[in-house]
């Protein structure tokens, strides 16, 4: 398994732990606040029967609704643990009692009525008051469904269990980037690994066998497009602007630094790159080299992506393009100069090119050019073969990242 598949298993594992976490911890809390409001429906019926009893008991030794009678009854309310007010009704009117002022009893003008809404029921608990000397005597008591303490400790509970669960994502998260930084690093020491073993692709347009452009009997020369970006360019010129004067192209100091910044930009997207450099066997003069280039600029429609390399060829970066994609698009362009180019240019059939790409490979700039120069130096090598392509090996690139990491 590659690194990208145990990145997006443990990530797969790590969002499917957080969500069970999420629906467990909401589950459970909401199962302990159902329980509890059934627990304290029991406990407030259980509460409001003795209060009648109670209640019963008292007017006959303190006599009903007496000063006395009234001051045992918020006695009583004030000890329950759930019930919040309660209403009187008999002949002399009706009279209300409630824990704390406002806790369980509206007015409406002299009546009083019970609160509803969260919290309260819509039907009251309601038994009959058995006082001597009075008749149709009823009570009614309202009761708070919520424990608020043990309501807010659930949503505390839940809380936290939702807040640790966050915590590990977000430490997976970050045990994922340390991980993509070092296979980063790794795959970087592998572009400039030159014992890697390599397969290739060349051009098919000639009746001729194909060749290979860096195979294990062929010794890859890393001075072959060595760059220091403190020197002067090619003709001794220090860079001026973007493109240079001889053939209105990206100057070829520039190479480098673009190519890195497009393989960048193309492996955070999962694009490919093909990266071709081509060269005529003799040295161009200005005229002919600019005809060349422009020829180049209007064929591959990007000026800034062209770059000169030396006196008698250029390199170009092609985004978002397959190494077989590259092929054809070589054959097509050389095929272009042939034709296009006047008579009297030199050599045009001689053009050679060699090709490289990223194949989804987390490869640096200095590589890629390494082999696509080792590309260009076979193609003049073998005179039946004018477009060579480096082609790597997927599985035995990602076995050696396996091996390095």
């Amino acid at each position: 398994m590659s690194f990208s598949g145990r990145t997006s298993t443990f990530s797969s594992v790590i969002a499917v732990f957080c969500i069970t976490v999420y629906i467990a911890a909401i589950a459970i809390g909401s199962i302990q606040i159902i329980v509890n409001i059934g627990e304290r429906r029991n406990l407030a019926e259980s509460e409001f029967s003795d209060l009648v009893d109670r209640a019963s008991s008292a007017a006959v030794i303190l006599g009903f609704m007496s000063e006395a009678y009234q001051d045992s009854l918020k006695d009583l309310i004030g000890t329950s643990a759930t019930l919040m007010g309660v209403i009187i009704t008999g002949s002399g009117g009706e009279f209300a009692f409630e824990r704390f002022p406002g806790s369980g009893i509206v007015w409406v003008g002299t009546s009083p009525r019970f609160r509803s809404g969260f919290g309260f029921p819509s039907e009251p608990l309601f038994l009959p008051l058995r006082v001597e000397g009075q008749r149709n005597v009823t009570i009614q008591a309202v009761y708070s469904r919520f424990d608020t303490g043990h309501f807010l400790g659930t949503l505390r509970n839940t809380l936290l269990a939702v807040l640790a669960a966050l915590g590990i994502s977000f430490i997976a998260l970050l045990i994922e980037l340390l991980r993509k930084n070092r296979v980063s690093y790794q795959t970087a020491a592998a572009g400039r690994y030159s014992g890697a073993d390599t397969s290739c692709g060349a051009d098919t347009s000639r009746e001729t066998d194909t060749r290979c452009a860096a195979d294990n009997s062929y010794e890859v020369d890393d001075s072959l497009f060595s760059i220091d970006e403190d020197d002067e360019d090619f003709y001794g010129e220090k860079p001026k602007g973007l493109f240079s004067p001889r053939g209105n192209i990206g100057w070829e100091s520039y190479t480098h630094d673009r190519l890195a910044s497009e393989l960048h930009r193309c492996a955070s997207v999962e694009q490919d790159l093909g990266f071709l450099v081509m060269e005529f066997p003799d040295k161009l003069n200005d005229s002919q080299y600019r005809q060349f280039c422009e020829e180049a600029v209007s064929f591959f429609a990007l000026r800034d992506l062209v770059f000169e390399k030396g006196e008698k060829g250029i390199s170009v970066i092609i985004p978002n393009m397959e190494l077989e994609q590259c092929m054809a698009k070589s054959r097509l362009f050389r095929n272009r100069i042939i034709d296009k180019l006047p008579v009297s240019f030199p050599n045009k059939t001689g053009l050679c090119i060699g090709i490289s790409s990223r194949s989804g490979r987390l490869i640096e700039a200095e590589r890629l050019t390494l082999e696509a120069a080792s590309a260009l130096e076979k193609a003049f090598l073998d005179p039946d073969t004018s477009i060579v392509a480096f082609k790597s090996d997927p599985e035995k690139y990602r076995e050696y990242i396996r091996e390095n990491l």
